[in-house]
């Protein structure tokens, strides 16, 4: 929450900046879309929740080539709802999530260039751009770290229920990971409509 704080306090200082001299980002016409292209600088947020993505990936590589000597045979392959393990397989079943975390992560980061290609709930304008530009990213970046370190963390699960020191996700895994998720999503929601209501307002 702290984050999406400090991500704010960026796009509050920017809130009158579009078409200003002095602005961090400049503003062309997006013919395709006709919607305003801002080149917008990284924010604080942003940086966190990327650094905390990244880990995430490096996590999912180290980890099992970390413990890979001491792993059996056969390690938990598949869990069903309720976070029990309903499948076991072969250990290197391990690595298979992590080509699944890096596409994740090449594919959020590319998506995150575009935001004046995302979706919105209200027209995107000149005076309203850049705000929204930075929330909808610095919303991307969180569910990046969030989608990384889930899926790692059921590598990781499965690292220690192979080594007897777990016995599955756990029933609350899969709906803590939906509040996550869809928390996320409901704070960017509301965020984007007040910050609209507040260009509105100035303009």
């Amino acid at each position: 929450m702290k984050v999406w704080e400090q991500g704010l306090k960026h796009e509050a200082a920017i809130l009158k900046l579009p078409g200003q001299k002095g602005s961090e980002f400049t503003i062309e016409n997006s013919t395709e879309e006709k919607r305003p292209y801002a080149e917008i600088q990284r924010s604080f947020g942003e940086n966190v929740f990327e650094a905390v993505a990244l880990i995430g990936v490096l996590a999912s590589f180290v980890s099992p080539i970390w413990v890979w000597s001491s792993l059996p045979a056969k390690i938990p392959a598949h869990y069903n709802i309720s976070g029990q393990i309903d499948r076991w397989g072969s250990k290197g079943e391990l690595f298979l999530l992590v080509p699944v975390i890096v596409l994740m992560y090449i594919f959020l980061t590319t998506l995150n260039r575009y935001p004046h290609r995302f979706n919105y709930p209200f027209d995107i304008t000149e005076q309203n751009a850049g705000v929204q530009y930075h929330l909808a990213r610095l919303m991307v970046q969180a569910l990046k770290a969030e989608v990384i370190w889930i899926f790692f963390y059921i590598e990781w699960i499965s690292i220690k229920g192979a080594m007897g020191k777990g016995v599955g996700l756990g029933s609350a895994f899969l709906i803590i990971s939906l509040l996550l998720v869809f928390g996320t999503i409901g704070i960017y929601i509301w965020r984007a409509f007040r910050l609209n209501s507040r260009c509105n307002n100035a303009g």
